[in-house]
């Protein structure tokens, strides 16, 4: 199994998740909402093999965590992944959107400047802002939408860019996210859940449980679920930024 976008940390139990995440997880990012998170995470999950933990500062909370983006920018060069990052456009994050589009462009270009990062990327309501950035600065890194909720153009802009996607059982339940989905290329797929965020029947997701979107993908692409998986093992094969 394989979740690319997780918040491992914000389980109300994380450490008890541990032996079911060892057996049953090939890969599990660990994204932080904060560069003292990102620290405590990473103290609390070292030496698991299947648990990268990325640094990262949520754009949502932006406005009450940025005496840490020098925290942020100057352990990139310490960190494979990064994530959570971004932009939210939404309304009652208006206030600070030039703000989160200039760090997040430092972020982008701190990455390139250390050889290129995998980052996951936080663009709801912002996702015009976030591929002018990407196509702008980024040669080397890995760019990863996730949860991309865009429109159709939007989509076929982040294709061309060669950005990926990291896609959730949530996202799937609805229409528009189905419809978005089809239109993602499979070679650049890969499962998440974002939980603890995201629910299934009311008990947040499990890392384990990001391939519950194997269903639709098989409808979607006409494979069978023994291809998917095979296919999501070489989409994360082909993330060759070093370790």
């Amino acid at each position: 199994m394989i979740d690319m976008h997780c918040h491992l940390d914000l389980y109300d139990n994380p450490i008890a998740l541990l032996p079911k995440v060892q057996k049953l997880c090939k890969y599990v990012l660990a994204v932080t909402t904060s560069p003292r998170a990102w620290l405590k995470t990473k103290q609390v999950f070292a030496g698991i093999d299947c648990i990268e933990v990325a640094v990262g500062l949520h754009p949502e909370i932006y406005s009450s965590k940025a005496n840490e983006i020098d925290m942020l920018l100057s352990n990139i060069r310490n960190c494979r992944c990064i994530g959570e990052v971004g932009i939210d456009g939404s309304e009652q994050h208006k206030s600070s959107l030039l703000a989160q589009r200039g760090l997040f462009r430092d972020i982008v270009q701190t990455a390139e400047a250390c050889g290129g990062r995998i980052i996951s990327i936080h663009s709801r309501n912002a996702v015009k802002d976030v591929l002018d950035i990407v196509e702008a600065n980024i040669v080397t890194s890995v760019p990863i939408l996730h949860w991309f909720s865009g429109t159709t153009e939007e989509i076929t802009r982040a294709n061309s860019l060669g950005c990926w996607f990291s896609i959730s059982p949530a996202m799937l339940s609805g229409k528009k996210g189905y419809n978005l989905v089809s239109k993602m290329p499979l070679s650049r797929i890969l499962p998440e859940t974002d939980a603890p965020f995201t629910k299934k029947r009311g008990v947040p997701y499990m890392p384990w449980e990001a391939y519950d979107i194997i269903d639709k993908l098989k409808e979607i692409h006409s494979l069978n679920t023994a291809q998917i998986e095979e296919q999501f093992l070489s989409n994360l094969g082909k993330l060759t930024i070093a370790r």
